[in-house]
């Protein structure tokens, strides 16, 4: 049985790559299933990596399907009812999340009303600090990124360094850097450029972009999707309540309890 079914495999795959060179349009094959570039065109959005491992997940899914049929598992009752159960709950919660994209709106007054009366929920419990933090290999490099952010000099260098090195402003509690990197962040307010810090096999530079001490208040901005995802749910949660009690109202519905 396992010979016959890897011979099925090695089958599958070599008829998909050799019919796929004949068209195109084709993006993969495994026997009778075809991945075309049509139902790759809403992944236009996507990276070359992304497309990839999508393909890659078609291939395998089929590959495992397809097996799973030659094996008979297609006639398996059990998994025939699991399908179907699947299936309803599938078709079920598209009808909900479409009645909740269309019926469920947070304002952004919403939004500011709950961020003011609950604004305890947003007090600092530690020290933090907005830093960009660069880790460079060579030592004369990470010297020279130091000396160009003291320089303070233009926008486009500026901007050109951080690419070059990927970096982005990062927040940080008093506690979650390294300690060689934390001490210098929370340990004096001067210190406004770290570095370079031996770790590892490279070195630390940082720029410390703003500090914040404890008892203070995150901003608005920095929690707006925050409450905004909070309040959604809460009012999806209540609307999928009313959506369901609305449709026990409105279908037939019995219960034997003596059944249960």
């Amino acid at each position: 049985m396992r010979f016959h079914l890897l011979y099925f495999l090695v089958s599958l795959f070599w008829f998909g790559c050799t019919k796929n060179e004949q068209n195109e349009n084709q993006v993969a094959r495994v026997g009778e299933a075809v991945l075309t570039n049509d139902d790759l065109s809403f992944a236009s959005v996507y990276t070359d990596k992304e497309r990839m491992s999508f393909v890659d997940n078609w291939i395998n899914t089929e590959l495992l399907f397809q097996a799973g049929v030659y094996a008979d598992l297609g006639r398996d009752i059990l998994l025939d009812s699991k399908i179907k159960q699947y299936r309803k709950k599938l078709i079920g919660q598209t009808f909900l999340d479409t009645q909740i994209k269309n019926g469920v709106f947070v304002s952004k007054d919403e939004v500011r009303s709950y961020y003011t009366s609950n604004k305890e929920e947003f007090k600092r419990l530690k020290n933090e600090a907005t830093i960009n933090s660069f880790y460079i290999v060579d030592k004369k490099e990470a010297n020279r990124v130091r000396a160009n952010l003291e320089k303070s000099s233009s926008n486009k260098k500026r901007n050109e360094m951080f690419e070059k090195h990927g970096v982005v402003a990062e927040t940080f509690s008093d506690g979650q850097l390294h300690s060689k990197i934390n001490n210098k962040v929370f340990s004096s307010k001067k210190n406004k450029y770290i570095g370079p810090i031996s770790f590892n096999d490279g070195y630390f530079v940082v720029e410390v972009v703003k500090r914040y001490e404890k008892g203070t208040y995150l901003g608005l901005d920095s929690v707006y999707d925050k409450i905004y995802l909070l309040i959604y749910k809460r009012k999806a949660a209540i609307k999928t309540q009313a959506i369901i009690d609305s449709l026990k109202q409105a279908m037939s519905l019995e219960i034997n309890s003596s059944s249960i």
